[in-house]
């Protein structure tokens, strides 16, 4: 048994598995346009703090790249209907874009859209579980885009290349 334990850990190991651990990002500070007062301002924030030697500024100007909120959105839509008319089954979304700037204005991350949907059953003699459900839904979905994110800017590729020199037009005489 000890041997069978032994070479499925082996195994594991030379596949090139390991746990997902923490993803540092490749900039020494970065400023976020989203508020630290909402659900998403806050848990982006923790997990940038925990992932490694990000800064978090509190003035654009002081972080080497800026993060910008292009959308930020939460929809419900009606998938189903039962004989009555009465909603049977709802489908979440929520959809987060936003682009990554450096100092200079450059993009790091053109403009990228993350989005997510659960569905969900509705039944009106358990409104206030169907609620409880919605809630911890949507709190399931930020967290994977905050997952998604972080692995993206983690992904980015900095620094950008210096731009070339301009040379001055030759005057003519």
């Amino acid at each position: 048994m000890k041997k069978l334990i032994l070479a499925l850990c082996l195994a594991a190991t030379a596949c090139g598995f390991h746990l997902r651990g923490p993803q540092p990002l490749p900039f020494d500070s970065i400023y976020l346009a989203l508020s630290p007062y909402t659900e998403m301002g806050a848990d982006l924030r923790r997990q940038i703090v925990a992932n490694g030697h990000t800064r978090i500024v509190d003035k654009p100007a002081d972080g080497q790249v800026r993060l910008q909120v292009v959308t930020d959105a939460r929809e419900k839509v009606i998938l189903s209907l039962d004989t009555n008319g009465q909603v049977r089954e709802y489908e979440l979304r929520q959809r987060f874009s936003f682009k990554l700037v450096d100092a200079k204005g450059r993009e790091v991350i053109p403009v990228t859209e993350l989005s997510t949907k659960r569905e969900v059953s509705f039944n009106d003699g358990q409104l206030l579980a169907k609620e409880q459900e919605e809630i911890q839904l949507y709190r399931d979905m930020q967290i994977d885009i905050v997952r998604r994110l972080l692995n993206r800017l983690a992904s980015a590729h900095w620094p950008l290349p210096e731009e070339p020199a301009q040379s001055a037009p030759a005057s003519q005489s």
